[in-house]
């Protein structure tokens, strides 16, 4: 038998089932004998044991990924929904390497000398040119994949860097994405893409673009938790 917290009220007219922080809770009237309760349960098993499992999961991995986005030497970033460590090194040539478990920043040798501040600063400018550069490339590239997928074609794209939202659609059918997306997995920048695409024939969030995107990318609402799970850790921060 599943464990789980029961709160009765007066007020309830019916019984309601509630995943919340990796446990069952139960919200019934008062007068409902426990022994229905527990029936309800035993019927509701896989349901309630598929959210706790997701649930669970989920409180684990933002357990593991706690780490913001620091710009500083042994600092760390999100790259391709992995967090990586920030090294400096310097050379007389700047340039960025993606390693597994590492993201290299080599800056000019003037800035041996610098301020913590100042390398700080210099090291976001090249990571923020790097990622436009990659997500650019990237995401012309799924466009053209999902656009013939789904026969929707826009009139243009455009990547740049947005506070708010990960790409957008507008009524002359131009799209335009967020370069920080080349932070998440790649198959939440596949659900971004298809979602702003799936706004070339519904512009709006109405039932029907929903289940125009579900049938699109099955696995649309995986891709929102992520984002959701993880959208303090992507907070692009100042310098």
């Amino acid at each position: 038998m599943i464990d789980y917290n029961i709160i009765r009220s007066n007020r309830r007219k019916s019984i309601a089932l509630q995943v919340k922080g990796g446990e069952l809770i139960v919200r019934a009237p008062q007068y409902v004998a426990d022994s229905y309760i527990q029936q309800l349960i035993l019927k509701k098993e896989l349901w309630i044991e598929e959210k706790l499992q997701i649930q669970n999961s989920h409180l684990a991995s933002q357990k593991k990924h706690t780490e913001n986005i620091d710009f500083s030497n042994n600092g760390s970033i999100w790259i391709n929904g992995h967090n990586k460590k920030v090294l400096l090194l310097f050379s007389h040539k700047s340039s960025i390497e993606n390693s597994i478990d590492e993201f290299k920043v080599t800056l000019l040798n003037r800035y041996k000398k610098a301020t913590e501040k100042e390398q700080n600063k210099a090291i976001k400018r090249n990571v923020e040119v790097w990622l436009k550069e990659k997500a650019t490339k990237l995401l012309i590239s799924k466009v053209d994949h999902f656009s013939h997928e789904l026969n929707l074609f826009p009139s243009d794209i455009k990547v740049r860097q947005y506070k708010a939202r990960w790409g957008s659609c507008n009524s002359r059918g131009q799209l335009s994405f967020n370069y920080l997306l080349l932070m998440t997995p790649d198959w939440v920048i596949d659900y971004v893409v298809v979602h702003e695409l799936c706004h070339l024939k519904y512009l709006n969030h109405s039932n029907h673009y929903w289940l125009f995107v579900e049938q699109s990318f099955p696995r649309y609402k995986e891709a929102k938790q992520w984002l959701k799970l993880h959208q303090n850790q992507l907070s692009w921060p100042k310098v």
